[in-house]
Parts: structure tokens; C-alpha cells; sequence
């Protein structure tokens, strides 16, 4: 009875799985807030959604090619061929008679708000915490790929040789050497720290490597390697904020992303090179908390809070 019992358990998770990838393959679907909730239900959808569409891409190489139009590309990877006519009837009637899977890129976005964290959990079994007011852009037909346009991410990457993961951010690519390394993309800067594996900056004539231990910032379009502490490499995920060095501009803005709040330094401040950690939970949304140990003043003026000289 418990193997009748885990076999019919089987099927229905393959049945669902496939119901996401044809689902999902369509132009007209658009119920994203649905599907993520059900790959993060359980380990096993994600696994599941990977494997059957890895069976689909096979089982498409055994489907007679059918001569069609060229058909322009609306993203610059394709994870399947492109079938039409009689190819699409006799690969999708081995199946479930859906009408057609399609594999062009559909982009869509993840955003947090601030004050909150997230984490998605990709059908290749890699994972991206998302820091407070952070959006990514990600492709439900190719999880090798995102795009971080603001905030903060930390990416934990299950490698692949022969399909490595990529990140654009600021204009540059990020590409993973079996990695886990966290990405900042804010005030115009981008932040990178490796704390396992490494990570190709803009690969290729002039790429920069970037290992275990090392991160880059850019800044102007000049991009400088530094030093950082493993340990402290997406410590924020555990409310925790570590800076060696940093401008109280950029703890400002980190700041504000963690605690949901508009805090801004002034001018005369805003260069003044902080280290240390700031246990963000223990500030209960309140940045004036945070004022003796970065030697400053915060007050509230308007609508937000300034971060300024305490004299």
C-alpha cells in the first residue's frame, strides 16, 4: 500500500510539473504570483518543473524537424527549439494534448518592498535572497539568467560547466564559477562580494575574476578590487549590516532598505568612512537607534530622516 501510495504521489507531482511548464510556455499566461507560491511550497516542484522540462527539450530532438518562417527573438537565449505544425502535434500528444509549449524569453520582475526580505527559489535549484526595495528581473523559461536593477541580492548558484549563471547588473555581466556571492546595485554604485567559488566580471579581453574573499565596486565606471570578510557576505539576510569603511551615504541607504524608512545623509556627513555592524532588528524600525554608533545625529525633517553632524 505505501508504494501504491508514493507512486500515485509521483505521478501527481509530474502531472502538476508538466502543467506548469506547458502553462508557463504560454504568451498568455500570466498567473507568476501562483506559480513561484507553488515552487516554494515544496523542494520537490522545483526539482520536478527542472526535470520535466529537461524530459520535453528530449523528447523535442525526437520530433521531425518542420521548415518555418525565421521568427525573431524576443530574448537572446533559448532554452528549447522551436517547433511548429506537425512537430508540435506529435512531440504534445505523447503527452496531454496541451496546445502548444512555447520557449522565447518571458522576463518578469521580483520586487521587495523596503523594510522586507525574500527569498525565490529557481526551477535549477539555485536560490536569491532579496534584500528590503530590491527588484530583479528574472526568466521563467531560462533560470540560469536575472538582472538586478536595484537593491540587494545574495545569489547561492548550483553550478553548471556547460550553462553557467548570469547576472547583469549596472551594465556589466556577472558570471558564476560555483559561486555564492552577493550583488549591490544602489546611488549609481555596484557592489560585489564573493564568500564561495567565483565570479567572472564582464568575462572576456579586460573581465576581471573575482574570488572567495575579493569584491569589486564600481563606481564612475572604474571598477576596483578589494578585500572583504566571508563571514560577513550577505550577513544582512541575518539582520545584520557590516561595513569596513563604508561612506554613511551607503549606510544610509542600506538603512533604508532594511528598515523601510527614507534616511539620508547630509552633505556634510556623507563621505564619513564608517566600520563596523549594525544589528538591524535591534533597531525596531527606528534609525535614530543607530545614531551613537555611527557618531551622528539622525532627526526626522519632513516626510524623512537626516543623518548629520551632532554638532
Amino acid at each position: 500500500m505505501m508504494a501504491e501510495h508514493d507512486d500515485i504521489e509521483a505521478r501527481t507531482l509530474n502531472e502538476a510539473a508538466l502543467d506548469w511548464v506547458v502553462r508557463t510556455g504560454g504568451d498568455a499566461f500570466d498567473d507568476w504570483p501562483a506559480f513561484h507560491a507553488w515552487l516554494e511550497a515544496d523542494p520537490r516542484h522545483a526539482a520536478a518543473y527542472h526535470a520535466m522540462s529537461m524530459d520535453i527539450e528530449e523528447m523535442a530532438a525526437t520530433v521531425p524537424p518542420v521548415p518555418i518562417a525565421p521568427i525573431a527573438m524576443q530574448g537572446p537565449r533559448r532554452r528549447w527549439p522551436v517547433w511548429a505544425g506537425g512537430a508540435i502535434a506529435a512531440l504534445l500528444a505523447l503527452f496531454v494534448g496541451y496546445e502548444s509549449i512555447e520557449t522565447r524569453a518571458h522576463p518578469y520582475a521580483v520586487e521587495t518592498a523596503a523594510g522586507t526580505m525574500r527569498t525565490v527559489r529557481l526551477a535549477d535549484g539555485s536560490t536569491i535572497a532579496m534584500g528590503g526595495a530590491t527588484r530583479l528581473m528574472l526568466d521563467h523559461n531560462d533560470p540560469r539568467v536575472a538582472t538586478l536593477e536595484r537593491g540587494e541580492a545574495m545569489f547561492v548558484v548550483r553550478h553548471d560547466d556547460s550553462d553557467p549563471f548570469e547576472v547583469s547588473v549596472g551594465g556589466a555581466r556577472l558570471v558564476d564559477v560555483g559561486t555564492a556571492f552577493d550583488v549591490k546595485h544602489a546611488r549609481g554604485e555596484t557592489r560585489v562580494a564573493v564568500s564561495e567559488g567565483a565570479v567572472d566580471y564582464n568575462p572576456g579581453q579586460g573581465g576581471i575574476r573575482l574570488v572567495k574573499g575579493q569584491g569589486l565596486v564600481v563606481r564612475d565606471g572604474k571598477a576596483t578590487v578589494t578585500a572583504v570578510d566571508v563571514a560577513s557576505v550577505g550577513s544582512w539576510r541575518d539582520s545584520v549590516l557590516a561595513y569596513e569603511g563604508a561612506t554613511l551615504a551607503e549606510v544610509a541607504d542600506d538603512l533604508s532598505r532594511a528598515l523601510g524608512v527614507d534616511l539620508r545623509a547630509d552633505p556634510g556627513v556623507a563621505k564619513r568612512a564608517f566600520s563596523g555592524s549594525i544589528a538591524t532588528a535591534k533597531l525596531s524600525g527606528d534609525p535614530r537607534l543607530a545614531a551613537p554608533l555611527l557618531g551622528v545625529a539622525i532627526r526626522k525633517r519632513g516626510g524623512h530622516w537626516v543623518m548629520s553632524s551632532r554638532s
